[in-house]
């Protein structure tokens, strides 16, 4: 249950933040019927407020409340101590009036203040009912509560949003001049558009590219290279011939008189030319190719 009043409490509250602008720190205007029944169950006000409201409160008493709870005696005198820690709200009675009046007096018409009020007395409850946006705060048994909003206070929330939908003051001087350009938007749509021809290239697409360019003049080179006669090939004569044929016999000559001399002369009935073949280097050229094979067969 307990769990269920703290959500009744947070969505009461959520309505006069919204509707009416009552926000924390919540200022508590405190009568002393409350505070008598508080004391009767042994109720700390000050921690309770704070747990049910959910937020930092201020408890707060006028001069007339102090007043009318000295004026009991014994019966209330527990409640004046109290009352005396509290935050003293100034009212403007020289002489001490009723404790209800003067809180009537103190919210007003309108609770600019923003003030919460908790009381038991049920005169002033329903005096304040017929005040939009006043959070009430009674006790059931020892339990406080929060009470519901009431029908003047559902009201003029109501009255707030729908003139929030409705324009303002200085929004209507306006509105002639929004209208006027609104018929001309809507003339404008209405208006058959007119269609264009086709746009011409752009010039710069038009340009030709380098490549075309080279291309362009590649042709002239071609037909000035086939105009020149062909050149003629290079031979090699003969002369340059011999004398690549004697510089190879030279060459080849001197390793066979190194080995020839090294090893010494072959012995009688075997041929030196098998030997002779495998320790000459190999001879590049055409005139090596050739004297190898004459002289195979003549070893033969």
């Amino acid at each position: 249950m307990r769990v269920k009043r703290n959500k009744n409490h947070r969505r009461i509250l959520r309505f006069y933040r919204l509707a009416h602008g009552v926000s924390e720190p919540y200022r508590v205007l405190v009568d002393g019927t409350f505070l008598t029944h508080a004391l009767q169950h042994r109720i700390h006000v000050k921690e309770q407020l704070a747990k049910m409201l959910d937020g930092r409160t201020t408890p707060m008493v006028t001069n007339c409340v102090c007043a009318e709870l000295r004026a009991l005696g014994d019966r209330a005198s527990g409640a004046s101590i109290i009352a005396k820690g509290y935050y003293r709200l100034k009212c403007s009675h020289e002489k001490p009036i009723g404790a209800s009046a003067c809180i009537l007096e103190q919210i007003g018409k309108q609770n600019e203040r923003k003030l919460l009020v908790a009381t038991s007395d049920r005169d002033l409850v329903t005096g304040l009912r017929e005040i939009p946006g006043v959070p009430l705060l009674r006790l059931n048994g020892q339990v406080p509560l929060l009470e519901e909003p009431s029908a003047a206070s559902r009201a003029s929330a109501a009255e707030i949003e729908a003139k929030k939908l409705k324009a303002a003051e200085w929004e209507r001087s306006k509105l002639p001049e929004l209208r006027q350009k609104e018929a001309q938007a809507a003339a404008r749509a209405l208006k058959v558009k007119k269609r264009r021809g086709p746009k011409a290239p752009n010039p710069l697409s038009c340009l030709p590219p380098r490549r075309r360019k080279q291309a362009a003049q590649a042709p002239p080179k071609k037909a000035e290279a086939a105009e020149a006669p062909p050149k003629p090939k290079k031979v090699r004569s003969r002369r340059m011939a011999a004398k690549s044929d004697k510089a190879s016999e030279a060459v080849e000559s001197s390793p066979r008189k190194d080995v020839e001399e090294s090893e010494g002369a072959p012995p009688q009935g075997q041929s030196s030319a098998p030997e002779a073949h495998a320790e000459e280097p190999r001879l590049q050229g055409a005139g090596a190719r050739k004297r190898r094979r004459t002289a195979e067969p003549a070893a033969a």
